[in-house]
């Protein structure tokens, strides 16, 4: 997700949450975003989000696939406690969690843009086993 600030609140959020994780690796990466990624136009790149200041990627690594739902709701959780109702994301941290938050990475003229690319590169859609953004 991508955020405006992490406040000491935040602070705590992430440690309470880090603490009472069962999975063998859980994550809280926080990377500061400006810089060189806010120097270049919006429109130049698929990726949208340059004015933004921080991006947050929350995660659980775990062994047995019948820990998942435990591990997912945990993620899920975590991530609802951070956000601020502050919508974007980076498409690479994305799982399965359908268009909405697809969009979400590709906001407004991003999502047409790449759009009218995918019709003219691949009309029939067949790379479509990704975060897919289908054809206009």
């Amino acid at each position: 997700m991508l955020v405006g600030a992490i406040d000491r609140a935040d602070v705590a959020t992430i440690v309470d949450y880090l603490e009472a994780s069962t999975a063998p690796l859980r994550v809280a990466q926080i990377r500061v975003l400006g810089g060189a990624v806010a120097r270049v136009p919006a429109e130049a790149t698929a990726f949208a989000h340059r004015a933004r200041r921080i991006m947050v990627n929350v995660a659980a690594i775990y062994e047995h696939p019948d820990e998942q739902s435990r591990h997912e709701a945990w993620v899920t959780d975590f991530a609802a406690a951070l956000r601020r109702g502050e919508t974007g994301a980076y498409v690479n941290f994305l799982g399965d969690e359908g268009e909405a938050r697809i969009r979400e990475a590709y906001p407004g003229s991003t999502w047409d843009r790449l759009r009218a690319i995918k019709s003219r590169y691949d009309p029939t859609n067949l790379f479509r086993l990704n975060q897919n953004i289908p054809p206009a």
